[in-house]
């Protein structure tokens, strides 16, 4: 039998990476963006509503302000509805889970804001009839479920609706093969209106949110569960919280949609994308619209986000219908760059139907990693998307602070000194806080998206800054109390964001600032100290301050040591 051997595949892999480099050097660039298409309205506008694919059509369930046992089938081939049998228990809230073809409807609640229900019922969509299950053992309803090997998970919920019930981190799984249930390793947490996805057969459970008298919060937080091993991990939390948001996975990438940050807020138009292989968070563009409780279903490539809300309060449903088509991400390791790893890491599933690598032809592949794939690649190869500038700040002499990185070297303004040996890493500078600093040609609009900049400095003093935007914002200074704080705010933020970590003890740190295109975060030494709510970035077209304010003020020079400053155009978690 032949086999390959080690050295005939990295020879493979070595002619195939200098074929794609030199596709990509001759290839005219067609970077695709994300697309958005409203399609035709669903018959019955819902909150709440909960939905399955069974043949490539999109079952529609329940939903509240509606006819609570109505069913309609949505087909994207087609763009039309139609109207199916009706449920024969009313109520709202429940989950749902499809198996070889049946959609199952389990828990819920009888009318908003009762007692949860202990239903099963199955739905055959070839004869479009209904069949009574066993009741699942828990009653509840605002959970989560979601299949894996022919069987039903269903996580979280409360015992009733509103905030009278308590949320629970119970976990059944159900198996229609033998109509009957089994309880499983609970949630780490209790938690009602998450959300849930399935990648490689693990289990994510997403956010939710916690109102039971002791708690009232809304997580970021998610945790994987392994019904192999029935064991739970922790994951990276989501970028921001969320309750009553969907979730759905395309290409072995979740993606999140909307939801509200707090109880009983706004809904959103944020967009998450969540790639478990490297346990990474990206945000995307924002949706055309604000939106809650709409479930959101993938079908030959693309996602139908359908019905819910788009306003506060909750009572103003829409039956909005749209289908959402991501532009494919070739980044596979988040290293920050599209270069020869991406390359090797989809040569390593040449010729398997791996649908992570399988991106062209768009929006679906085609069920094989090939050659059409690599040739999708070659034309975002040697993309960057890690440090925009670095200055080192490692001269030993001379009028300029190069950028190891690209081409914004800066100028030194007063006469700061350089220190060769006298930095955290490697050389620094010594400005006086009188009339010294570093200035640099124009390096990254804040209102471009997320970005981030970390810098390390020992000393300083109140009221000066360590990066700013000339003619624009203070990036990162220091505020009356000696605490790192940023003044990078745009219309819909009123303050300042601060840190509680004094900064000016004389010892060196590692300060950074991060925007993640939805909220702010500050660091010290690598550690989270402080962040905010969702909102905006200014504007802002001219070069950089490193070591006074954006207007020069002489109270904002920094009198101390600055060293190896990097800005990045994504946001960076040290």
């Amino acid at each position: 039998m032949k086999t390959n051997s080690p050295s005939k595949c990295v020879k493979r892999t070595s002619l195939l990476v200098g074929w794609v480099a030199a596709m990509a050097l001759t290839s005219i660039q067609t970077a695709q963006a994300d697309t958005w298409t409203q399609k035709a309205d669903m018959p019955t506008a819902r909150l709440t509503p909960k939905a399955e694919v069974v043949n490539g059509k999109i079952y529609v369930i329940s939903g509240v302000y509606a006819n609570l046992r109505r069913i309609e089938a949505y087909d994207p081939a087609t763009d039309t509805w139609a109207a199916k049998a009706d449920m024969p228990t009313s109520r709202s809230m429940p989950v749902t889970g499809a198996v070889n073809g049946k959609i199952y409807v389990i828990g819920g609640e009888s009318s908003l804001g009762a007692s949860a229900r202990a239903t099963v019922e199955a739905y055959d969509p070839g004869t479009d009839t209904w069949t009574q299950r066993a009741d699942m053992p828990t009653p509840r309803t605002r959970a989560a479920a979601s299949v894996v090997d022919g069987k039903i998970y269903v996580f979280g919920g409360a015992s009733g609706g509103g905030s009278g019930y308590p949320e629970m981190a119970t976990v059944e799984a159900y198996d229609p093969a033998t109509d009957t249930w089994t309880r499983k390793a609970d949630m780490p947490y209790p938690r009602e209106l998450l959300a849930t996805s399935v990648v490689g057969g693990k289990i994510y459970a997403i956010c939710g949110q916690r109102e039971d008298g002791t708690h009232r919060e809304v997580y970021a937080t998610v945790d994987m569960y392994d019904p192999a091993t029935d064991t739970w991990t922790r994951k990276a939390d989501a970028p921001l919280p969320r309750k009553v948001h969907s979730a759905c996975v395309l290409n072995d990438t979740i993606y999140v949609f909307g939801g509200r940050d707090v109880i009983g807020g706004w809904p959103q138009s944020t967009l998450f994308q969540y790639d478990p292989a490297v346990d990474t968070w990206t945000v995307r563009p924002d949706m055309p619209y604000e939106v809650a409780t709409a479930p959101a279903k993938a079908v030959d490539g693309r996602i139908y986000l359908i019905g819910g809300s788009s306003q506060w309060p909750p009572s103003a449903v829409i039956s909005t219908v749209w289908e959402y088509i991501p532009s494919p991400d070739f980044d596979f390791n988040k290293d920050g760059v599209v270069d020869a790893q991406d390359v090797s890491i989809m040569v390593g599933h040449w010729q398997a139907d791996t649908p992570r690598y399988d991106l062209a032809p768009s929006p679906a592949g085609d069920g094989i990693v090939d050659v059409q794939d690599l040739v999708a690649l070659s034309e975002h190869l040697f993309e960057d998307f890690r440090n925009v500038a670095h200055w080192m700040l490692d001269e030993a002499e001379g009028p300029t602070a190069y950028d190891s990185f690209g081409t914004n070297d800066g100028y030194l303004v007063g006469n700061p000194l350089w220190l060769p040996d006298g930095g955290q890493l490697g050389g620094a500078l010594q400005l006086d806080g009188v009339d010294d600093y570093v200035g640099t040609p124009f390096v990254r609009n804040p209102g471009d998206g997320p970005f981030s900049v970390f810098a390390w400095i020992n000393g300083g003093g109140p009221g000066q800054v360590v990066v700013s935007q000339f003619n624009g914002k203070e990036w990162m200074s220091i505020n009356a109390a000696g605490v790192l704080m940023t003044d990078l705010k745009g219309e819909s933020r009123a303050r300042p964001l601060y840190s509680p970590v004094i900064i000016i003890d004389g010892s060196w740190h590692r300060v950074g600032l991060t925007w993640d295109g939805a909220r702010r975060s500050l660091y010290v030494d690598d550690v989270m100290v402080a962040e905010d709510e969702p909102g905006n970035m200014p504007d802002g077209s001219e070069g950089l301050n490193i070591g006074c304010g954006a207007n020069l003020e002489p109270s904002s020079f920094f009198s101390g040591l600055i060293d190896d400053v990097r800005i990045y155009n994504r946001a960076v978690r040290p």
